[in-house]
C-alpha cells in the first residue's frame, strides 16, 4: 500500500546545530501513530518541515503521492493535511464560529470582486462554509459556545475548539503536537476518548508528538522515538515501551 505521508532521509540544521538527522518515516492511511522522544529531541522540527514552516536542509516529502518540499503551510493545508499545536494558536478575538469559519479560506470559491459585489457565488459559498462550521462544532459538542470569544473558555475547551478547527478544513491528515499539554487528569481521559473517536468517525489519519506515555500507549498504534535528532526505535507500543534505548533515553521510571 502506498503510505499517505512518506519521509525520507530529513535533516535539519540551524547554523552550527543539527537538530534533525536522516529522519524517515511512513505512514499508512487511516493509521494512528506517535513521534516521542526527550524535550529537544527533534520531534516539533520534523511537524515544522512536515507542514510547511521549515525547509529541510536535506531530504524530501510526499504526501498523497505529491513532493510537498517547499510548498508554504497554507498550500499544504489545502492539499489535506492540517496541524494543532503544542501552544494553543486560536484567533482569540473571533469568536468560535468565525475561527471555523476562516479554517475555509483555502478553498472558498470566490473571488475578490464576487466578494465586495455580494454575488450568488460568494453567497452560496458562505453559506456552506457556516453550515459546514456549525456542523463541526455540533459533532465536538461546540455548539452552545459558537459566539464565545476563546479566550473566555477553559482550557480543555480551547483544545476542543483547536481541534474542531484543524477539522473544519476537511483533512486526510491530522497532526497533532502534544494535544494533552495542560490538560488536567480528567481532560487527558476526556482527549484519549475524543482523538479515538475524531479517528474513527472521520476515517482520518493521524500523526501525534505527545510527552504522555498513558495518551500514546492508549492511541497509538506504532510509535517512533527520536532523540538528539536521530530515530532511535520504531515499532508497537509494547515493544518500544520495553525497549532499553528508549527506556534509557526518555521513558526512565515510567516503563516500570
Amino acid at each position: 500500500m502506498t503510505p499517505l505521508l512518506e519521509v525520507a532521509g530529513l535533516s535539519q540544521r540551524f547554523g552550527g546545530l543539527q537538530a534533525l538527522t536522516d529522519f524517515s518515516f511512513q505512514l499508512p492511511e487511516r493509521e494512528l501513530a506517535g513521534l516521542i522522544g526527550p524535550n529537544g529531541a527533534g520531534k516539533t522540527t520534523v511537524f515544522n518541515i512536515v507542514s510547511g514552516f521549515y525547509k529541510p536542509t536535506a531530504g524530501g516529502i510526499v504526501f498523497d503521492g505529491r513532493r510537498i518540499n517547499g510548498l508554504k503551510p497554507h498550500q499544504i493545508t489545502a492539499l489535506g493535511m492540517a496541524r494543532t499545536f503544542q501552544n494553543i494558536r486560536l484567533w482569540n478575538d473571533l469568536t468560535v464560529l468565525d475561527n471555523l469559519r476562516l479554517a475555509h479560506y483555502h478553498r472558498l470559491g470566490y473571488g475578490f470582486w464576487s466578494a465586495v459585489l455580494r454575488a450568488p457565488r460568494y453567497r452560496r459559498a458562505e453559506r456552506d462554509i457556516e453550515t459546514h462550521a456549525r456542523d463541526v462544532l455540533a459533532m465536538m459538542k461546540l455548539t452552545d459556545c459558537a459566539n464565545e470569544l476563546p479566550k473566555n473558555l477553559p482550557y480543555g475547551l480551547q483544545r476542543r475548539v483547536e481541534l474542531a478547527r484543524a477539522l473544519a478544513s476537511k483533512p486526510r491528515l491530522l497532526l497533532l503536537d502534544e494535544p494533552a499539554a495542560g490538560l488536567n487528569s480528567a481532560d487527558v481521559d476526556e482527549l484519549i476518548r475524543l482523538i479515538a473517536w475524531i479517528h474513527g468517525e472521520f476515517k482520518l489519519t493521524i500523526w501525534m508528538i505527545e510527552h504522555q506515555m498513558k495518551v500514546v500507549m492508549a492511541l497509538c498504534r506504532h510509535l517512533t522515538v527520536v532523540d538528539f535528532g536521530r530515530v532511535i526505535a520504531a515499532g508497537a507500543p509494547e515493544e518500544i515501551r520495553n525497549h532499553p534505548q528508549v527506556i534509557k533515553a526518555y521513558l526512565g521510571d515510567e516503563a516500570v
